[in-house]
């Protein structure tokens, strides 16, 4: 009978180095996908501007929380786009032109705000709640149970 071989063992020391690594990668990965170049935070054509936004992740919920002073909260809808992605629109109480954020050179009228936002881990959609308050949009999702 042969003798089966035996991987060799790993240490504590390569585990840990090899998770670092990949801690390290999925990080980047997220600087990037957060701070994407070359797309701006206003569309003239649309007439859309995109609000602040923060997604804070705890074990039990995501919270979205958006700044998005000067809109008419009985226009404000949130709805699920895909699994993994909402879409907020809400009308400005009054238009901003760029000229008025300093903004020079774009003619035009930002009438609403708009974002779509990705949901970075998986939630129960259909139990989203939200609140405006003072100008701030918080939307609520309980995160989706693991088996």
């Amino acid at each position: 009978m042969m003798a089966a071989r035996r991987r060799p063992r790993r240490d504590l020391l390569e585990l840990l180095l090899d998770y670092v690594e990949e801690l390290q990668r999925a990080s980047e990965e997220l600087v990037e996908s957060l701070f994407e170049t070359g797309r701006p935070s206003w569309d003239v054509r649309e007439g859309c501007i995109e609000p602040l936004t923060h997604i804070s992740v705890s074990p039990d919920e995501v919270v979205i929380t958006m700044d998005m002073p000067f809109v008419r909260p009985e226009t404000i809808r949130v709805r699920p786009v895909e699994d993994d992605l909402i879409e907020v629109v809400a009308e400005m109480k009054k238009a901003i032109r760029p000229r008025d954020l300093g903004v020079v050179h774009v003619e035009g009228e930002l009438r609403k705000m708009r974002c779509r936002t990705r949901l970075p881990v998986p939630v129960e959609v259909r139990a989203m709640r939200f609140e405006f308050r003072k100008g701030i949009l918080e939307v609520r999702f309980p995160r989706k149970k693991q088996l």
